[in-house]
């Protein structure tokens, strides 16, 4: 596991899951050190499942972690057929500002990661997503709502 100290903060590589050959994938996530072992999630990981921004993870050997504390946010990942443009994006950023969530994306445009709190209610997110996703054809799911088995996790209970 590599992490790499920078002004405060830190980047953590963890397993994102196994590539086409068997072989693991990691994505580096941004974070800020507790102690040693102990992160701050700062950035919402796009493949990483489980953990989203405000998370405290304990991080494992080989890039694993254990979520030792939620920071009551919601991801969701969207892999858009074609990059939007950045008009295209305003009404996905505008429907998520007014519930107090981030749409973010790398500058290829090839996903997008939405940090969202919790409290802004699963209703609300699923009407803001599908309201914008729907008519383009794009995928989305969550990436820290379901456990590998794809039952709930219930944190935000």
């Amino acid at each position: 596991m590599t992490v790499e100290e920078l002004a405060g903060h830190s980047h953590v590589r963890l397993v994102a899951g196994l590539g086409a050959g068997g072989q693991l994938v990691y994505e580096t996530v941004l974070t800020r050190t507790i102690e040693p072992d102990l992160h701050l999630v700062l950035g919402t990981p796009a493949f990483v499942e489980g953990i989203a921004a405000g998370d405290r993870i304990r991080l494992r050997a080989g890039g694993g972690f254990e979520v030792v504390e939620r920071g009551g946010n919601i991801c969701l990942l969207v892999v858009p057929g074609d990059p939007p443009g950045p008009d295209d994006l305003a009404p996905l950023r505008d429907s998520f500002d007014d519930l107090g969530g981030i749409v973010e994306l790398p500058p290829d445009r090839r996903f997008i990661v939405i940090t969202v709190p919790a409290a802004a209610g699963f209703d609300a997110v699923e009407a803001a997503i599908d309201e914008w996703t729907g008519p383009r054809g794009f995928h989305w799911e969550y990436g820290n709502v379901y456990d590998s088995d794809g039952k709930p996790l219930n944190w935000w209970d």
